[in-house]
């Protein structure tokens, strides 16, 4: 306690002590707020550490060198010393720091029992931890009559640092606010009317022009109401780091909307390509004003910020000065209506600065300029929508123009086109019957050729089976002469033991049957007729074999849906074709256990034909042999696949699409129809299955048959 009182002696001591370096001297009752400007001292505190005793018990104030304290933008606590004299009977008074955006303001005096009194506030506060619900910070104070009293007060913000202090009493500050209150309500129910005007003018007009104009128009008003201050006390209270933040946010914000509205309400990608790229460079910067503010880097913001609103603004005014010299009326409105919103920022920023008073007028310029310039905006867009309509309709009037000469050359064309349509028509009558004609033709030809290509597999077939026949029938035919010859010794040799009557005979009969049995080599005979009887055996069985082979080929009931095993039908087809592969091919078979499938057997018996006959007649091309390679085998639940793979002279890109094209061949003329890959790709398609073909010319070709198991009913 004895302590306290102490360090209260000292600091009274201090303050009485810094009497003789000016102070604000209050000698009549006031009738409204004065600014203070004559007695104002700092301490820049950059590390942010000093107390408030350091600084009630420092001599190191220095006076404040403008009107009104202007520090900037800085990261530094910054000290205000504020000396009031009160020769008035009054002595509760209210003292306004009038800058909404600082983020941390402490207020510090002595009250009459030289206690040290201390109130704080701040956008790093909600809004309700005010004294007084205000946009700017005020706070009561007691000032004794007829002494010194020192005020100290603590500022820091990210914003610029502009502190300008105003003294009255609660009469004056509460007629101030409600004149203040008053201007800002006309000004936003003004700004709103417009915003609502024109955007019940987009909803039915639909012009761009507008849609920009009320995103600028609504950027405007948030952005002058955070400015105010009237932001933070209606709109976000409770979000102090928002309020805090809303300069780095708003500022780009009205800069980027209003350099879009006027891109396109000027049109500069229409009358200055290049100015108008010159744009992209303003949103950019902008964009890393943001990113830097909310990186801490404030002061860098906020100059980029600064400097890209002056240059911005000259920017357009010399586009709009431009643009407008081309004859452009809307541009002139612009030019009008940016410059009256340029006066009032201007205006407002001598008024911060001390060099006009500061007051409520001044305060205001800038909404007010901003007014005038939506006024002013606004007679822009309606005059361009008038000089549009004016030139629909001078449009429309010279399009009605052209239709009634078009009108009239249709009338006099008409009776020409009705004549050329009737000749047209006769004419395309006729040609219509020969092409008719043409098509009947077409098709029976490609039936011919489709019957052709049949017939010729038919005649590769049936050589194939005369040839495949004629070797067992020849070797059985081959046989049956000496077969028969061998029968009749034997036959012979069975007389002459028929012969034998007598006893007597019996011993000479004998002797002579023996020296026939010599003559005619029998035990030789013998086995000649079991050899030659094993080779017609064979003979008959390979017959038999051949035609069991073509009864599985054929298969006359092809137009009904029927099971088959797939490896039957290649085992038949291989074995219809055999003669009609070369000795130097070697065919090899990889087949396995298929289940029964439905299918067209003779059909598909068929594909495999011409799909062998193909990869054997390109191993045949390469002159050197080799290999053919036929695997079946089942892929998933649902399908079976079958792979014919050759190492014949395969196929370039621009065949491989044209496989399956009727007519398509590379055989010379008059060695193939062209119709037979075709045939293999409809009747793989009516199985509902497909075909890959995987080759490489000079390598082989591999062709991919996969069939369902099952056929789905349509």
């Amino acid at each position: 306690m004895i302590a306290s009182y102490r360090f209260s002696l000292i600091l009274v001591f201090i303050a009485f002590s810094q009497l003789g370096k000016g102070q604000t001297i209050i000698q009549k009752e006031l009738k409204e707020n004065f600014t203070i400007t004559n007695s104002v001292y700092f301490i820049e505190d950059p590390g942010k550490s000093l107390t408030a005793e350091q600084i009630i018990a420092s001599s190191d104030f220095k006076k404040v060198p403008s009107e009104i304290p202007n520090f900037g933008t800085s990261t530094s606590t910054f000290w205000l010393k504020i000396d009031l004299k009160n020769l008035t009977e009054q002595e509760n008074y209210l003292l306004e720091v009038a800058q909404p955006g600082l983020d941390e303001v402490h207020l510090y005096y002595f009250d009459k029992n030289h206690q040290l009194k201390h109130s704080t506030t701040g956008e790093y506060l909600p809004f309700d931890h005010r004294e007084i619900a205000d946009p700017n910070y005020i706070f009561n104070i007691l000032l004794p009559k007829n002494q010194v009293s020192s005020v100290y007060i603590s500022v820091s913000s990210r914003d610029f640092l502009q502190i300008p202090l105003l003294l009255g009493t609660r009469d004056t500050f509460f007629d101030s606010i409600k004149t203040k209150d008053t201007m800002f309500g006309l000004y936003a129910g003004f700004m709103l009317v417009m915003l609502l005007y024109n955007s019940f003018l987009y909803f039915n007009i639909k012009d761009r022009n507008y849609l920009f104009y009320i995103i600028y128009l609504s950027a405007v008003i948030i952005t002058q109401t955070s400015i105010l201050g009237y932001a933070f006390q209606y709109i976000w209270p409770n979000f102090p780091l928002l309020a805090q933040y809303s300069w780095a946010i708003h500022g780009p914000l009205v800069g980027i909307t209003s350099l879009l509205f006027t891109r396109e309400f000027l049109r500069t990608h229409h009358y200055y390509p290049k100015l108008d790229k010159g744009l992209n460079f303003f949103i950019v910067g902008y964009l890393l004003a943001v990113v830097l503010a909310f990186l801490q880097f404030f002061k860098i913001s906020f100059t980029i910020i600064n400097s890209f609103a002056g240059i911005l603004s000259l920017y357009m005014l010399v586009l709009a000065f431009l643009i407008g010299r081309k004859k452009y009326k809307p541009a002139k409105f612009f030019l009008i209506a940016w410059s009256a919103f340029l006066i009032g920022v201007t205006l407002f920023t001598l008024g911060t600065a001390g060099i006009l008073p500061f007051n409520n007028l001044t305060l205001y310029m800038m909404p007010m300029g901003s007014a005038v310039e939506v006024v002013l905006l606004s007679f822009a867009l309606a005059d361009n929508i008038n000089t549009l309509k004016k030139e629909k309709e001078a449009s429309q009037a010279e399009v009605f123009l052209a239709l009634q000469e078009n009108g009239k050359l249709i009338r006099e064309q008409n009776v020409i086109l009705e004549q050329k349509v009737s000749e047209r028509t006769t004419e395309l009558a006729n040609t219509n019957g020969e092409l008719s004609v043409t098509l009947h033709n077409l098709k029976a030809t490609q039936a011919q050729l489709v019957d052709a290509e049949k017939m010729a597999s038919l005649g590769q077939l049936t050589a194939g089976i005369a040839h495949e026949i004629n070797n067992p029938i020849n070797f059985v035919s081959a046989n049956i002469k000496p077969l028969q010859m061998d029968i009749e010794d034997i036959i012979e040799v069975i007389n002459k033991y028929e012969k034998i009557t007598g006893v007597e005979e019996l011993e000479v009969k004998l002797k002579e049957i023996e020296a026939y049995k010599k003559q005619i080599d029998l035990d030789y005979t013998k086995a000649e007729i079991k050899t030659l009887l094993a080779g017609i055996e064979d003979g008959a069985r390979r017959t038999a074999e051949i035609v069991t082979g073509l009864k599985t080929f054929s298969r006359l009931d092809e137009s009904d849906v029927k099971t088959a095993n797939i490896n039957d039908g290649i085992e038949s087809t291989l074995t219809m074709i055999r003669s009609a592969i070369p000795e130097n091919i070697k065919v090899v078979k990889h087949l396995g256990t298929l289940p029964i499938i439905e299918c067209f057997p003779g059909k598909l018996n068929q594909v495999f034909m011409n799909t062998f006959n193909n990869a054997i007649q390109a191993i045949a091309e390469k002159k050197t042999g080799g290999t053919l390679i036929i695997s079946s085998y089942v892929q998933d639940d649902q399908h079976i696949c079958i792979s014919v793979e050759d190492n014949g002279i395969g196929m370039t890109p621009e065949t491989k699409t044209k496989i399956f094209e009727p007519f398509f061949t590379t055989k010379d003329v008059g060695q193939g129809t062209g119709l037979g890959m075709s045939i293999v790709f409809k009747i793989i398609e009516s199985h509902q299955g497909n075909i890959a073909i995987d080759t490489e010319f000079g390598r082989g070709t591999k062709i991919i048959l996969t069939l369902p198991m099952k056929l789905t009913v349509s």
